[in-house]
C-alpha cells in the first residue's frame, strides 16, 4: 500500500471515530489546530489592513482619514469601489459568496463547506474595501476566515459533518476572539449564532480555540483591549430607566440600519457589479467629505465616543452618516 493510501486509511479511522464516540480530547486538540490557524491569519489580515493604511494615510498609523486632502477623501474610495468591482465581476456568483451569512448558509446546506477560493476573495475584497476607506468593519471578514480555517481543516483529515460542525465554529469563535481580544465574546457569539446550540462536545473545543487565538493575537499586539472603555459606577437605580430607553434607541437604530440594507441590496440590479460597487465609493467619497469620522473601521471615533471627547452633536451626525455609508456599501455589492 502506498504512502498516500496508508494516510488515507488512517484519516478514514479518525473520521469514523470521531463521529462513534465522544471524543472530547482529539476534537478539542484540533480545536487548538484551528485557533492556531485562525489566529495566524486574522494577524496576516490586520497587518495587511495597517500597513495599507500606514502607506496611504497621513499621520504616524491610525485611520486619519481625516488627513486626506478632500480630493483624496473623495477618490480614494471612489477607486477602491471600482476595483473591488472589476476583481468581482470578473469571478463567478458562487465564488462571491462571503461573509457571515456565506458561513451560516455553508452550516445549513453545504455539509460545512467552505471552499477556499471564497475565502481568499473575501481576504482580498475585505482589505482594499478597508483600505480604501469604506465604512466597513474587519470582524464579518475575519469570521469567514476563521470558519474556512475549520473547514479546510476538517475536509483535509476527512471528518464526519458533526466535527466539521464544530471546527467552523471554532474558527468563528477564534476569529471574534483573536480581533477584540475577548475570548468569552467569541465563544457567545458561536454558539449562539453559528451552532445555535450547547453541548459539552462542541463547547469546550469552541472555548479551547478561542483562547489560543487569543493569545496568539496577545503575543503580536500586546494584552490592550480594543476600546479604552473607563469605569462606570452605576449610584441609584435610575441608571436602569436610562439602560431601559437606550436599548428601545438602539432597536430602532438596528431595524433602520436592516430596512436600509435591504433597500441598498435591491437596487441598480440591471446593472454591472463593478459600476454598483464603483457608484458605492462615490457616495462614501461625497460622506467622507463632511463626515470623515465614518470612513474606514471606526475603531478610533469609537474610543473618542467612549472617553467624551465627542460631541452629541457631532455624534448624531456620525451614527446617520455611518448607517447610510455602511448600508449603501455593503447593499451595492462591496
Amino acid at each position: 500500500m502506498s504512502l498516500k493510501n496508508k494516510l488515507s486509511e488512517h484519516k478514514r479511522k479518525f473520521a469514523f471515530q470521531l463521529s462513534t464516540i465522544d471524543q472530547l480530547i482529539p476534537v478539542s486538540i484540533l480545536g487548538v489546530m484551528t485557533g492556531l490557524l485562525t489566529g495566524a491569519i486574522i494577524i496576516v489580515f490586520r497587518q495587511c489592513i495597517e500597513r495599507g493604511q500606514d502607506w496611504l494615510l497621513p499621520g504616524e498609523g491610525g485611520e486619519n482619514y481625516a488627513g486626506l486632502p478632500l480630493w483624496a477623501r473623495f477618490l480614494l474610495p471612489t477607486l477602491g469601489g471600482l476595483l473591488i468591482g472589476l476583481l468581482l465581476q470578473n469571478i463567478s456568483a458562487a465564488t462571491r459568496r462571503v461573509g457571515v451569512i456565506h458561513v451560516i448558509n455553508a452550516l445549513a446546506d453545504a455539509h460545512s463547506h467552505l471552499p477556499f477560493r471564497n475565502a481568499v476573495v473575501q481576504f482580498f475584497s475585505a482589505t482594499i474595501s478597508i483600505i480604501s476607506g469604506h465604512s466597513v468593519g474587519r470582524e464579518g471578514p475575519g469570521i469567514h476566515l476563521g470558519a474556512a480555517c475549520g473547514s479546510w481543516l476538517g475536509h483535509s483529515l476527512l471528518l464526519p459533518h458533526n466535527t466539521l460542525r464544530t471546527l467552523v465554529a471554532c474558527g468563528v469563535a477564534a476569529s471574534i476572539a483573536a480581533s477584540f481580544n475577548t475570548p468569552l465574546a467569541g465563544v457567545i457569539f458561536s454558539m449562539e449564532v453559528v451552532l445555535v446550540e450547547y453541548t459539552v462536545l462542541g463547547f469546550i473545543p469552541v472555548v479551547v480555540a478561542a483562547v489560543v487565538a487569543t493569545a496568539v493575537m496577545r503575543w503580536v499586539y500586546g494584552s490592550d483591549p480594543i476600546f479604552a472603555i473607563p469605569s462606570v459606577l452605576h449610584n441609584s437605580g435610575f441608571d436602569l430607566i436610562y439602560l431601559f430607553f437606550c436599548g428601545l434607541v438602539m432597536g430602532v437604530f438596528a431595524a433602520v440600519f436592516i430596512a436600509l440594507l435591504r433597500f441598498f441590496s435591491q437596487q441598480l440590479l440591471n446593472i454591472a457589479l463593478w459600476q454598483r460597487t464603483t457608484l458605492a465609493g462615490v457616495l462614501t467619497g461625497c460622506i467622507g467629505l463632511f463626515v470623515p469620522q465614518v470612513m474606514g473601521i471606526g475603531y478610533e471615533s469609537v474610543n473618542a465616543a467612549v472617553l467624551g471627547d465627542i460631541g452629541l452633536g457631532l455624534l448624531l451626525v456620525i451614527v446617520v452618516a455611518k448607517i447610510f455609508a455602511t448600508t449603501a456599501g455593503l447593499g451595492l455589492g462591496l
